[in-house]
């Protein structure tokens, strides 16, 4: 068969292989995940379009799952390009959140402990960071991340903020998470205090 007969083809949606129809489907599940949590870095059990999209995600990253499927892992960078982190996922999930609260803010935004993300306290997560003798500990990588954000460390031996009571949160979040300093609740619920 001549390769124009294959492109008209697979236009139409032929499928050569099995495996590359299931990782078409579950690739679909994992762009649905990322549509709602900013990352491919999804926990084991993690679903999205009744897959099980974590686990997936999961066996992916395992050294050699991909060797020879050079064009599936070019679609998952292509969502996600951290999808496969050098540093571990549960760091990246934290990341995602904080950098999708910060999207849209001007200026310096404050997540102080206490504003969760998905059920992850962004903010305590955040203020660790931010510690000396943690920052030190990142990678180059993950540091260069947290200062495209505007995110720096604190001066050695200064203590982060302590948790807000009574619903204050310094921060605006894009849609979905406090709007101003008294607490107003965004759209979509993922984001809230733990103070409420």
């Amino acid at each position: 068969m001549d390769e124009g007969r294959v492109a008209q083809l697979e236009q139409l949606g032929m499928v050569w292989r099995l495996a590359d129809e299931r990782f078409q489907e579950n690739l679909e599940a994992a762009k649905a995940y990322y549509d709602q949590h900013w990352t491919h870095c999804a926990p084991p059990t993690a679903t999205a379009l009744d897959r099980p999209v974590g686990q997936w995600l999961s066996n992916l990253r395992r050294p050699g799952a991909l060797e020879g499927h050079p064009e599936w892992e070019t679609a998952l960078k292509e969502i996600d390009e951290y999808w496969n982190p050098a540093w571990p996922a549960d760091w990246q999930r934290h990341y995602a959140a904080v950098r999708e609260l910060l999207r849209d803010e001007e200026g310096q935004a404050d997540v102080i402990p206490g504003v969760t993300c998905h059920g992850m306290d962004v903010g305590k997560w955040l203020a660790k960071q931010r510690q000396h003798t943690i920052w030190t500990g990142l990678t180059d990588a993950q540091r260069e991340v947290l200062e495209q954000l505007g995110i720096v460390p604190l001066p050695p031996g200064r203590k982060p903020p302590p948790r807000l009571r009574g619903g204050f949160w310094g921060l605006r979040a894009r849609g979905c998470g406090p709007r101003s300093i008294h607490g107003a609740r965004g759209q979509c619920g993922a984001c809230q205090s733990l103070s409420h």
